[in-house]
């Protein structure tokens, strides 16, 4: 199952989760988009230009309001740690293992970090008068909790933000380990046997565990692993393993730690630049 999408609920109004940008003049925009949320009823609609106008969502499309159905999702996106919403979502629903596309949504809580001036909050709350803004995240959760729906795979604890730095000090330190002279590994056979060992090790963990049907786990645990794998059997390759194999990913995660970066960056910028 897509994580937004395959799953149509049955079922009324639907709360969910999600975070937003916080504009100068106190309106709420999405992550990704420029227009801002009014207080009361958004709908959305698709904007693809290469596609026969239909209404959003649509299976066949990615358009629609995004939201998660866990806590744990909506925390991967750096805003969420200062700005948190429960939207109430309705209309036509296609929901994922993740969380949800909807047709209408509208803001039904708002919590703000202390992050948050309180002047900027002030012009939150008066742009969007009907919506309760908090400033006790865990109480609002309590208050407002989302909608729990059957297909929604909800992340299990060991997967959670520790769980992660493992498998990057795991992935570190087999990364050092492998550029060590094979002397300090206790000689070239030994050196070799651990860097097979330890490669089909990350190889195996880069394969999608299948629960229920579904592949749950993490997507960037199972690129992280591939990427440790080819790196540890690149050793065997000489300087072509080099070339065409550690620089390149080398050259792959330093962007990808840039572009984190850059993300962690803009997500302590509030009010956030708009246009």
């Amino acid at each position: 199952m897509d994580p937004y999408g395959g799953f149509e609920p049955q079922v009324g109004e639907v709360r969910a989760l999600r975070t937003f940008r916080i504009g100068p003049d106190g309106a709420l925009y999405p992550l990704f988009s420029n227009e801002h949320w009014v207080d009361g009823t958004n709908t959305a609609r698709c904007l693809r230009k290469d596609s026969e106008p239909h209404r959003s969502p649509d299976p066949d499309c990615t358009c629609g309001f995004y939201a998660f159905g866990a806590e744990e999702s909506v925390g991967e996106h750096p805003r969420s740690r200062h700005v948190l919403a429960v939207v109430a979502c309705w209309g036509r629903i296609i929901a994922g293992t993740r969380g949800l596309r909807a047709e209408h949504c509208r803001i039904e809580a708002l919590w703000l970090s202390a992050a948050v001036p309180a002047d900027l909050a002030a012009l939150v709350t008066r742009n969007h008068p009907s919506v309760v803004v908090h400033r006790d995240r865990s109480r609002m959760l309590a208050d407002h909790p989302p909608t729990g729906l059957d297909c929604y795979e909800r992340p299990a604890r060991w997967r959670g933000r520790p769980a992660g730095r493992l498998w990057w000090l795991a992935a570190l330190t087999a990364a050092a380990l492998s550029v060590l002279p094979s002397e300090w590994l206790g000689g070239t056979r030994s050196a070799a046997v651990l860097w097979v060992v330890l490669g089909v090790a990350f190889g195996l963990g880069a394969l999608p565990l299948a629960r229920r049907g579904t592949d749950d786990d993490s997507p960037g645990r199972r690129l992280l692993c591939l990427g440790t794998s080819m790196w540890l059997f690149a050793s065997f390759l000489g300087p072509f393993g080099l070339v065409f194999v550690r620089l390149p990913l080398l050259q792959a995660a330093s962007i990808a730690g840039l572009q984190h970066l850059c993300l962690l960056l803009e997500g302590r910028r509030i009010p956030a630049k708009i246009g």
